[in-house]
C-alpha cells in the first residue's frame, strides 16, 4: 500500500473517529436522545448524514418510515421522504440548465415566459423577473392556496376574483416595496418557475426533472408520487398529536393525480401540479449525491449538469438583510437563487443565522418544514462538509420547541450540534 493511500485512510479514520465521539457520549446516543426526547413526545423518524471532504463520515437512521397496523417499516438510507422546501434547490438546478442553454434569462420579464402579463398592481411598470421568483423578492404572496389541480392554469391565481384584502390575493398590498427590493418567502414563486420550465422545455415538470436532473445524477425519487421507481421506499409523514402519530401525506395506498387527469393536462399551463416548491421525494442517499454535486461545482462521477459559474450564481447572495428589507420565520440573513447562506450574522428575527454555537460560516443550502417534517440540506464547498437530515413526527408549529440560540427549531439545533461533533 503506497504512502499517499495510507495517509488518506488514516485521515478518514481520524476524521470519522473524531466525529463519532464527543466528550460525554457517542453521536448515536445523542441522536437517540434527539429522536426520543428532542420534542415533548418522541419523533417518528430521524435520518441524518454528515459529509467531510465530500464523503460520508457518519450516518444515523432511527424510528419508522411508516406504520400499517402491526407492520412497521424502519427508516433506512434509501427511504424516500417528501423533503419539503429542499425541493426548490433541485427545481432551480433544472431551471439553470435552461439558462445555460440560452433558453431562459434570469433578468427577463417572466410575463414573456408565462404567456400572460404578471405585474404587481401597485407597480404596473416594474417587470417581475425570473431572478425575483428565485430569490423571493417578486412581491408575490402565497395566499391561502398555491397549488392548483389539473385543468386549472396558474393565470387563474391572478384573475379578477382575487382581490386585495382577501386571503386568495397573491401580491403584497400598498407596502411600498417594489419588486426586487424586499424579501418575503413565497412558495407560489416556484410554481411559476415550474411553469416556465414546462413552457420553455416542452416537457411536463415532473418528467423534465426526472430526465434532466435526477436520472443523470442517479438519484432515486421524483416529484410525482404515482411514478416513483421504488414506491416501497416511500415514507409516510406524520404529525404528532396527543393520541399518537397522525398521517399527513404519502400514506398507503399512494394518492396522486390520475393517469386520465394527466393525459388531459396541457403542458405549460400549471407548473404547480407537482409542487416544485416542496414535492420532491428523495432519500438520504439522494441528498448525499446532491450535496456532492454542489460541492464539486456541478459535476458528479463524470456527469456534468451545470458549470461552476451556474453553481456559484445559485450561491451568490442576491439579497442580504440590512435590518429592514425582509421578513422570514427562518434563519435568513442572505439568500442566493434557492439557497440560504448561513452567515452567522443577525437574521430577520434578530438571532444569529448559525446552526451551532461557535459556527464560523461557510454553509449554504436550504431547510424544509411541512407536514410534520423538518429537513436540512447544508453544505460547505470550501471543505466538503455537509449536514443532511430529515426528522419527522413534529407537533404543530406553535407547540414545537423553539431554538435556544437561532431561528432553527430546538431539534434542528441538536441535530446540527451532534453532526458537528459539538457538545449538546
Amino acid at each position: 500500500m503506497n504512502s499517499k493511500l495510507c495517509s488518506a485512510l488514516a485521515l478518514a479514520f481520524f476524521t470519522t473517529t473524531a466525529l463519532a465521539q464527543t466528550p460525554k457520549r457517542s453521536m448515536d446516543q445523542q441522536m437517540d436522545a434527539v429522536l426520543t426526547q428532542g420534542e415533548s413526545q418522541p419523533l417518528a423518524a430521524l435520518a441524518a448524514v454528515r459529509l467531510h471532504h465530500g464523503q460520508p463520515v457518519y450516518q444515523y437512521y432511527g424510528g419508522f418510515a411508516r406504520r400499517d397496523g402491526a407492520n412497521t417499516v424502519p427508516v433506512r438510507q434509501d427511504t424516500l421522504f417528501r423533503i419539503a422546501s429542499i425541493s426548490k434547490v433541485v427545481t432551480t438546478i433544472g431551471l439553470m440548465e435552461l439558462v445555460e442553454q440560452g433558453k431562459v434569462n434570469l433578468d427577463h420579464d417572466v410575463s414573456d415566459y408565462l404567456g400572460f402579463i404578471l405585474r404587481n398592481p401597485d407597480f404596473p411598470q416594474t417587470p417581475i423577473t425570473v431572478r425575483m421568483l428565485l430569490n423571493h423578492t417578486s412581491t408575490l404572496r402565497d395566499g391561502d392556496v398555491y397549488v392548483l389541480p389539473p385543468g386549472k392554469s396558474v393565470q387563474d391565481f391572478f384573475d379578477a376574483t382575487h382581490k386585495p384584502g382577501n386571503q386568495n390575493y397573491h401580491f403584497s398590498v400598498h407596502d411600498g416595496h417594489a419588486p426586487g427590493t424586499y424579501f418575503t418567502y413565497c412558495n407560489l414563486c416556484y410554481g411559476l418557475v415550474g411553469t416556465i420550465i414546462e413552457r420553455v422545455s416542452g416537457e411536463r415538470f415532473d418528467q423534465y426533472q426526472k430526465h434532466h436532473v435526477l436520472e443523470p445524477l442517479k438519484i432515486d425519487g421524483g416529484y410525482n408520487i404515482m411514478a416513483l421507481d421504488h414506491p416501497e421506499r416511500l415514507a409516510t409523514l406524520y404529525g404528532r398529536v396527543s393520541s399518537g402519530y397522525e398521517a399527513t401525506v404519502d400514506s398507503q395506498p399512494r394518492k396522486g393525480w390520475s393517469k386520465d387527469a394527466l393525459a388531459a393536462y396541457k403542458i405549460g399551463s400549471n407548473g404547480t401540479l407537482f409542487s416544485p416548491q416542496g414535492g420532491l421525494r428523495i432519500s438520504m442517499q439522494g441528498l448525499t449525491r446532491l450535496a456532492r454535486f454542489m460541492i464539486q461545482r456541478g459535476t458528479l462521477e463524470g456527469v456534468r449538469l451545470l458549470t461552476p459559474q451556474s453553481i456559484e450564481a445559485m450561491e451568490t447572495p442576491t439579497w442580504t438583510f440590512n435590518g429592514q428589507n425582509g421578513v422570514c420565520p427562518y434563519p435568513l440573513s442572505a439568500y442566493g437563487l434557492s439557497l440560504f447562506l448561513l452567515t452567522g450574522t443577525e437574521d430577520t428575527n434578530g438571532k444569529p443565522a448559525s446552526p451551532y454555537p461557535g459556527y464560523k460560516g461557510g454553509l449554504r443550502g436550504h431547510l424544509g418544514d411541512a407536514y410534520g417534517l423538518h429537513s436540512g440540506f447544508w453544505y460547505n464547498p470550501q471543505n466538503g462538509d455537509a449536514y443532511l437530515f430529515a426528522a419527522d413526527g413534529f407537533p404543530d408549529y406553535d407547540q414545537e420547541k423553539r431554538g435556544k440560540y437561532s431561528s432553527f427549531s430546538r431539534v434542528e439545533e441538536e441535530i446540527f450540534t451532534t453532526l458537528a461533533g459539538k457538545q449538546p
